[in-house]
């Protein structure tokens, strides 16, 4: 058996031969123990992703060796292993999708009660002398880091480190509390001795290609990506999904088109469910890529049609598909797409796939007049029927920006579609006017507090949403025009609209403003330079990283009175732009407003709520000012 020395197997056979007849049943009860201790430590589970069923066995099998009679080394083998099983199988329980009322998916962050006898099991395995004592120190730092401990995570890890000191593990979980701190320099200090201690280690060289590509330094990203995608399953598909985006970033179209179809194509990391799932959404992102920018309609449909024939109801391949027809000039195949789209989801009125459906079917109806205020256009000029009073007299006025398609930064994929669903959802439920911007240059931006200020001191109520690129520099938010140059930080102040001046612009209304910003993200003109630089030949791609990595927006130090101004996420954080076609941020955000009569106040904390149960904790909206009591949505839904 495993951690028995010859001698002491030389004396359990002589042992056996003195009893004779119980030779038998002994040697039966050690093949049954060393089989369960098998069974329980299932190589599998650094492969793939088990089924729960397979977890559970796992977990069986070492409760049964626990109760058995085995020295100490596999005693913590067994109960470090049982406490990896009870572990995954919260946290899977909580990945395998739910649907809430609106029809779209949610997910449950593990917490501390559901993790109890996973940690009581580990702490166990730390507490027995054995070869495994710094994995186990390492485990209950990952818990610590679901659960957001952060305090005892950073606790444990010097801990690992010294149990473990060959051991990759916790540099990589130093290295995350370093970056979430934003010290880049540290964090990749301890990414750079993960992987000189163990060139093969995953997650060493997928945490560090991550941050690389955060600061834009994307040759050297990619051949980490690549490298990891070489070790094969679990690392390979994600190793893969990424690289694909750092050769989107970089220019290389056909490399990134071609990664995201093998990653597509990967079996045998997934239980068959989850598989047939992940493979029709990298389709289908195969497809937009295929479509948008390499330009091949008959590609991008063949990966829709395929993503259809491994889920059936993802809306987002039927989107693919109308949008296929409307480049074709098939109108009428478009229209009967998205009417199919809307027949199938009446029962879920809130579903972002069935909004989006919605607008552009009216825009194929009635198609958008020219912007006649500052690239705004009004909502209603595509077939939304107009604002004809509220029940409590209240005038609202929304103003909805999506700046997606920029010319030296990072575009970015979502903001237009959310910007669209968000303008559809608001007309319909009663907004007197909606107006919808989308990809508007320094000069069109730059005048936008002007257009808020003229509409906000019409209006009772002002809701402003901006999703796009935004950054903080000196303590100062900005938004960014898609013509934006990123030569020097002056370019911010040269071109960039200061959140302050729209936010000021919006607190005119009489009565109460919310402005909506989902705009944290990583500072797009250092990674705008760094690429700029590997285009050319430059230098900065083996160069120092900066010091510190400028990620999200700053705290919003004053709001003017009757005003609150919410981010999609924490100040210095960075939002996520989601897997799909949404961010989790808008998908959260259309749930709370379908619901008539919502102040503002609730509409903001709704919207955080959802948003952090969706991404499992990983993102927090934060608000700023004193909501006003007034509704922000109008008491009754106009058909």
């Amino acid at each position: 058996m495993t951690g028995r020395s010859s001698t002491l197997r030389i004396l359990a056979l002589i042992f056996c031969v003195a009893i004779g007849i119980d030779l038998v049943a002994d040697s039966t009860a050690r093949a049954d123990i060393a089989a369960d201790l098998a069974r329980c430590a299932d190589g599998r589970v650094k492969t793939t992703m088990l089924s729960t069923p397979d977890l559970a066995a796992a977990e069986s099998a070492c409760s049964r060796v626990l109760a058995g009679q085995i020295d100490e080394t596999d005693r913590q083998k067994a109960v470090f292993f049982r406490g990896l099983m009870r572990f995954l199988q919260v946290v899977q329980s909580g990945m395998m999708p739910g649907v809430d009322k609106s029809g779209a998916p949610t997910f449950s962050p593990p917490k501390q009660s559901q993790l109890r006898q996973a940690l009581a099991d580990i702490e166990t395995a730390i507490g027995l002398d054995g070869p495994m004592k710094g994995e186990a120190l390492a485990l209950r730092v990952t818990v610590n880091q679901v659960l957001g401990n952060s305090a005892q995570a950073q606790a444990d890890i010097g801990k690992a480190i010294d149990a473990a000191p060959g051991s990759a593990t916790p540099y990589v979980q130093r290295a995350l509390e370093h970056e979430r701190a934003g010290d880049v320099t540290a964090a990749l200090t301890d990414l750079d001795h993960a992987v000189a201690i163990d060139p093969a280690a995953g997650t060493a060289l997928s945490a560090r290609a991550n941050l690389l590509r955060r600061l834009g330094l994307l040759v050297r990203a990619r051949a980490d990506f690549a490298a990891a995608a070489r070790l094969g399953p679990p690392f390979r598909r994600l190793a893969l999904v990424h690289k694909s985006e750092v050769e989107l970033r970089a220019g290389d179209l056909q490399a990134a088109y071609d990664d995201l179809l093998t990653a597509a194509r990967a079996t045998g990391d997934l239980p068959p469910a989850d598989l047939a799932a992940t493979n029709a959404d990298l389709l289908i992102r195969a497809g937009d890529l295929a479509l948008d920018k390499l330009k091949d309609p008959a590609a991008a449909e063949k990966h829709y049609r395929d993503a259809e024939q491994l889920a059936a109801r993802n809306w987002g391949a039927a989107l693919g598909l109308a949008r296929v027809a409307e480049q074709r000039g098939d109108r009428a195949t478009a229209i009967a797409i998205y009417k199919r789209i809307l027949a199938a989801t009446e029962v879920t009125p809130k579903l972002y796939e069935r909004m989006l459906a919605s607008f552009q079917l009216k825009q194929l109806n009635m198609p958008m007049k020219r912007g006649n205020l500052g690239g705004f256009r009004s909502a209603f000029d595509i077939g939304v029927t107009a604002g004809r009073g509220s029940p409590d007299g209240l005038k609202r006025v929304a103003l909805v920006i999506g700046q997606g398609d920029y010319r030296r930064l990072a575009s970015l994929p979502n903001p237009r579609r959310d910007a669209a669903v968000m303008a559809n959802a608001l007309a319909d439920m009663g907004f007197d006017e909606v107006e919808i911007a989308e990809n508007l240059d320094t000069a069109d931006l730059r005048g936008v507090p002007a257009i808020v200020a003229e509409k906000a001191a019409q209006a009772d109520v002002v809701l402003v949403f901006y999703a796009g690129h935004g950054v903080e520099a000196a303590g100062v938010n900005y938004l960014i025009p898609v013509d934006a140059a990123p030569e020097s930080d002056r370019d911010l102040q040269a071109g960039a609209l200061t959140l302050a001046d729209i936010t000021a612009a919006a607190a005119k209304a009489k009565r109460g403003a919310l402005l909506i910003v989902d705009a944290c993200r990583d500072d797009p003109f250092a990674e705008a330079r760094a690429v700029a630089a590997s285009r050319a030949g430059g230098s900065q791609q083996t160069g120092a990283a900066p010091l510190r990595l400028h990620s999200g927006l700053a705290t919003m130090a004053a709001v003017a009175p009757n005003s609150v101004v919410l981010y999609s996420t924490a100040p210095g954080e960075v939002a996520l732009d989601g897997e799909g076609l949404d961010s989790p941020f808008v998908r959260a955000l259309l749930e709370t407003l379908t619901t008539p009569n919502q102040p503002i106040e609730t509409v903001v904390r709704d919207t955080a709520a959802g948003v952090i149960e969706k991404t499992k904790g990983q993102q927090k909206p934060a608000a700023y000012g004193v909501a006003p009591t007034v509704a922000l949505l109008p008491p009754v839904v106009r058909q």
